[in-house]
């Protein structure tokens, strides 16, 4: 029970102590009433014609420095002095922007000295020169970009202009090889194969009034890019027509 007396009475005194309240009361007790102090330690009763509390409650016991003047004070130290305060903080930032604005005003006005000059010269220069050669480091590596994009978009290009080509040509072949067949089946065709390479080979015009070429035969071996009109009459085998002609003349000789 003394132990949790103790805890209450050190919990309630570390609040008193540690309250701006009480302890800015407190301190303004202390700055009104010295007095007291100084008697109660440094007089002895010897100087007194009495015992020094009867002196004290006679001589110092005015209610307006035992309680008016110290709760007066606190207030004012509360309340009117962090206002004060803040209000020289405030003024003393101002005066610091004040000086700050002024020392660059008159830093901007003052003129470079010769060897300023030159140096803050030789430092753009220097800027300049160092921005050109990143600039031309940047170009260069672009360009040899661009170099490595077109190699590689050109060598895309020839795969795929192979690779079409091949389809192309096998589509062709398998083509022509169809109308090869057709052609050794059937003897209409295979006379009029013969009629045209004769007028062809000979020069000849006319041959659309040939007996053995009429107009549906002659517009299958045209459709079928097989020959091609000249004009007046006369026509020539294109390369597909030819590549016929060899297949037919390779059968001829076996």
């Amino acid at each position: 029970m003394i132990s949790d007396l103790r805890k209450s009475i050190n919990s309630i005194l570390y609040q008193r102590v540690t309250s701006p309240l009480f302890g800015t009361f407190t301190f303004a007790w202390l700055v009104w009433n010295w007095k007291i102090l100084y008697t109660t330690f440094f007089i002895d009763e010897d100087k007194i014609d009495k015992n020094k509390i009867d002196y004290i409650v006679e001589n110092f016991s005015d209610p307006k420095f035992l309680i008016w003047y110290p709760l007066l004070s606190t207030l004012i130290l509360l309340t009117v002095i962090p206002f004060i305060s803040n209000g020289a903080y405030w003024l003393s930032l101002k005066f610091e922007k004040w000086r700050v604005d002024n020392k660059n005003a008159i830093e901007k006005k003052q003129l470079l000295t010769l060897e300023q000059s030159i140096q803050l010269r030789e430092q753009i220069i220097d800027s300049e020169r160092k921005f050109d050669s990143l600039l031309q480091n940047k170009n260069d590596e672009i360009k040899q970009l661009k170099g490595i994009i077109e190699q590689m978009e050109s060598v895309k290009k020839s795969e795929t202009d192979f690779n079409d080509k091949g389809s192309k040509t096998e589509d062709e072949e398998q083509e022509i090889i169809g109308i090869f067949n057709k052609v050794k089946e059937n003897p209409k065709l295979k006379t009029a194969r013969n009629t045209i390479n004769f007028f062809i080979q000979g020069g000849y015009s006319g041959l659309s009034k040939d007996e053995n070429i009429n107009s549906q035969i002659l517009s299958y071996f045209e459709s079928n890019d097989l020959i091609q009109h000249l004009g007046k009459g006369m026509y020539e085998w294109t390369e597909k027509g030819k590549r016929l002609n060899q297949l037919i003349n390779d059968l001829e000789f076996e």
